[in-house]
């Protein structure tokens, strides 16, 4: 009885090193091979007591700001960005997840064309990023936090751009902060 609970807890632990070990490869391959995709930042604070210093980012893509952002939700929502979360994602359009399609300029700057639920079709100089839209009213796209050493925070005070590596898939890693002429941090 006891060498038989030993297996399975055996067979389970492994199980799970195998599912870490293999979302490890991913975001590596990711890194590695993935398209690099730089997107305009808005200001935030970069502090946190219990975590220490980082920024956490805010794309100018998810902001509610954004005329293909705001296009993509109902007007009656867009008249009134406070109503409650419910209310907010009952009345957009855009779905808990989906795919944000991006155009790139000639320094890998992405431009927001479209929101949609799956990949389709693209242009050769476009590509597609996961978002998730738990907020109703803007969306996140997974990389939303950068953690730097502590005594940094100047360096990346100066940040415009958030570097991102996205794979065929639409996964997306951040990797770095780039600042306004388009030089990594």
């Amino acid at each position: 009885m006891t060498s038989k609970k030993n297996l399975v807890i055996i067979a389970v632990l492994v199980l799970i090193g195998v599912f870490f070990i293999r979302a490890v490869s991913q975001k590596e391959n990711t890194i590695e091979q993935g398209q690099l995709v730089l997107l305009e930042l808005a200001p935030v604070d970069p502090r946190s007591l219990m975590q220490g210093d980082y920024m956490t980012l805010n794309y100018a893509i998810s902001a509610p700001t954004s005329t293909v952002f705001s296009d993509s939700l109902s007007t009656d929502f867009t008249s009134n960005i406070e109503r409650e979360f419910e209310d907010a994602v009952e009345k957009s359009k855009l779905h808990k997840r989906g795919y944000v399609l991006l155009s790139l300029d000639k320094n890998n700057v992405g431009h927001l064309v479209k929101m949609q639920n799956e990949m389709g079709e693209k242009a050769a100089n476009q590509i597609y990023i996961k978002y998730f839209n738990y907020e109703g009213w803007r969306f996140n796209i997974g990389a939303e936090t950068f953690f730097f050493q502590e005594g940094e925070a100047e360096k990346y005070e100066a940040a415009k751009y958030g570097a991102l590596r996205v794979d065929d898939k639409g996964n997306s890693v951040l990797v770095g902060m780039y600042d306004e002429k388009l030089k990594p941090i």
